[in-house]
């Protein structure tokens, strides 16, 4: 097999398609021609909008269907305009804008007589950063992997506003019911896909939604928006690094001053009506004005009627199959340096926004995850009893607390009630770091993401021939293609995660386990480590003390 490199493969493609018959397809506003991968055996259709451009009156909008048709066909052979953002974009074939709201298409040429698994990834970033156009989600590994194995799916990748653009928060806006608008241009683009995407081979009755860390996150909410209710705009999802509980949904109340500073910044803030007035503003002033405040989701009353950890126990979610995982190591990505005593943990933990705790919480805490030499903590592989005295004594204690708290609680809890609901779920953790990856860092959080896209060359660069990483890599892709088509990872092509894997088992109550995800052999273990720390974090809605 050929592996993705990290420039985008498409733009390698096109000079050897120059005289391939190029691919198209007929949505409900035109038709589109794409670009025919020969090297590949693809179609790939690249920047198609699915929502009016969020530019003007519009700005801060919940996004607008498209209105318009045309009869010219359009070209779809290059990637549409990044969000904005003011994070680095210096990888990205595309330049940021606002009229950002496109997705990418890629399906095998072959086509097969039927209706093909759909595969959409929502990329993570924390909601400040991310493109459908970086080369690290380059969908043709995993369509290839598919091919290959005989479970042949579509991928679809979509963008979505971030930063104030899609996650400005304030009274006004949420009066005007505008509250939340990024996490609603995903569902836009989730009903484009429904609408348009059987043009392209797709089956819109078998679309699973895929995302890591701040796109599973936002998988999270959107399995419980409108209190679980179930629109037909996915069937099944998977969740990496992330979900609903671990994050920051923080009260409206917390922006109010944001939102002040901001608007007066602009000269906004004496304006009879301040919406308006800075959606007649030129982009680049926002920008400029903007630089690192961070917006997160809120509960609106509407797209979300209450905190997750609150909607979860009532069963108020979408029921669908789920995968859901994290890493090993995820702690030592979210973790406080520098502290040297149990009294320096504590007040960090009253104040620092990833987790902003309650006394109470973390006295109960501290008694959960204790500071001793013999208690196993992140980065796993290292004995408990190494420390690295470079980043703090109450570094370690720190990441086992804070790993938990941001991923691996939520991910067992959303197993659990996934689970309860009668639905077929399989979790994962897991295992391998990135070859160059420093003793401190384990496997830790975004390492697994080169995996799943079957990209090991092009995330890592020149690599030494690790052919586990590749058996553990396109086993994984296996299993996804699978999980699209069947809801069921085991099948074509399987066991084929490491030399001596198992089955996937289903995640059951009476003995939940994880498969865990490792280049040196893949294994199923108990999910049952820190389940005293976990239950206390699932069980106490620490969501709703973070910021109140």
């Amino acid at each position: 097999m050929k592996l993705a490199v990290g420039f985008l493969l498409w733009a390698c493609a096109v000079a050897a398609a120059a005289g391939a018959p190029k691919p198209t397809a007929k949505t409900l506003n035109g038709t589109y021609e794409g670009l025919h991968l020969p090297t590949w055996g693809q179609d790939a259709f690249l920047g198609i909008p699915f929502a009016q451009p969020p530019v003007g009156n519009l700005r801060f909008r919940w996004p607008q269907s498209l209105n318009t048709a045309f009869d010219q066909v359009r070209n779809a052979t290059a990637y549409g305009n990044t969000c904005m953002q003011h994070s680095s974009t210096a990888g990205f074939p595309s330049k940021i804008d606002e009229d950002c709201l496109n997705l990418n298409i890629v399906r095998p040429s072959t086509q097969t007589g039927h209706p093909l698994p759909v595969l959409v990834w929502i990329y993570g970033g924390g909601l400040v950063s991310g493109s459908n156009s970086d080369p690290q989600y380059n969908l043709s590994g995993i369509v290839r992997t598919a091919q290959e194995v005989g479970q042949p799916i579509l991928a679809v990748s979509i963008n979505y506003r971030l930063g104030l653009w899609g996650f400005l928060q304030s009274t006004q806006l949420l009066a005007e019911g505008s509250a939340n608008a990024g996490l609603l241009d995903q569902r836009m683009a989730l009903r484009w896909i429904q609408e348009n995407v059987a043009a392209f081979g797709g089956d819109p009755k078998r679309v699973t939604i895929w995302g890591e860390s701040a796109g599973a996150q936002s998988i999270g909410l959107h399995l419980h928006s409108y209190d679980g209710r179930h629109d037909g705009l996915f069937s099944a999802a998977i969740m990496e690094s992330g979900g609903p509980t671990g994050t920051n949904l923080s009260p409206l109340t917390y922006y109010l001053a944001p939102f002040e500073n901001l608007t007066r910044t602009v000269g906004c803030w004496t304006a009879s009506d301040q919406l308006s007035c800075m959606r007649a503003l030129p982009a680049s002033t926002l920008f400029d004005a903007n630089p690192s405040q961070v917006w997160n989701p809120i509960v609106d009353g509407d797209f979300l009627t209450a905190y997750p950890s609150d909607l979860t126990p009532q069963g108020k979610f979408v029921k669908v199959p789920l995968i859901t995982g994290a890493n090993t190591d995820e702690g030592t990505s979210f973790s406080i340096r520098g502290l040297d005593n149990a009294t320096a943990l504590f007040d960090a933990l009253l104040v620092w926004r990833q987790y902003a705790l309650s006394p109470a919480s973390i006295r109960r805490l501290f008694a959960l995850y204790p500071d001793d030499a013999s208690t196993p903590k992140p980065p796993y592989a290292v004995p408990p009893s190494v420390s690295f005295d470079e980043f703090g004594t109450q570094w370690r204690r720190s990441a086992a607390l804070g790993g938990d708290l941001v991923m691996h609680a939520q991910r067992r809890k959303m197993a659990e009630a996934y689970t309860k609901a009668g639905q077929p779920v399989f979790s994962y953790r897991f295992d391998t770091p990135l070859w160059n990856a420093a003793p401190s860092t384990g496997a830790n959080h975004f390492c697994n993401v080169v995996f799943m896209f079957q990209n090991i060359s092009g995330a890592l660069g020149p690599l030494p021939a690790f052919e586990s990483y590749k058996t553990l890599s396109f086993g994984i892709g296996r299993a996804y293609a699978n999980f699209a088509a069947t809801r069921d990872p085991n099948g074509k092509g399987m066991p084929a995660l490491g030399a001596s894997l198992p089955r996937w088992p289903k995640y059951s109550l009476a003995r939940p386990t994880n498969m865990v995800l490792n280049s040196n052999g893949s294994f199923v273990e108990a999910d049952t480590w820190r389940r005293d720390g976990m239950a206390f974090l699932n069980t106490h809605a620490v969501d709703r003390e973070l910021l109140a």
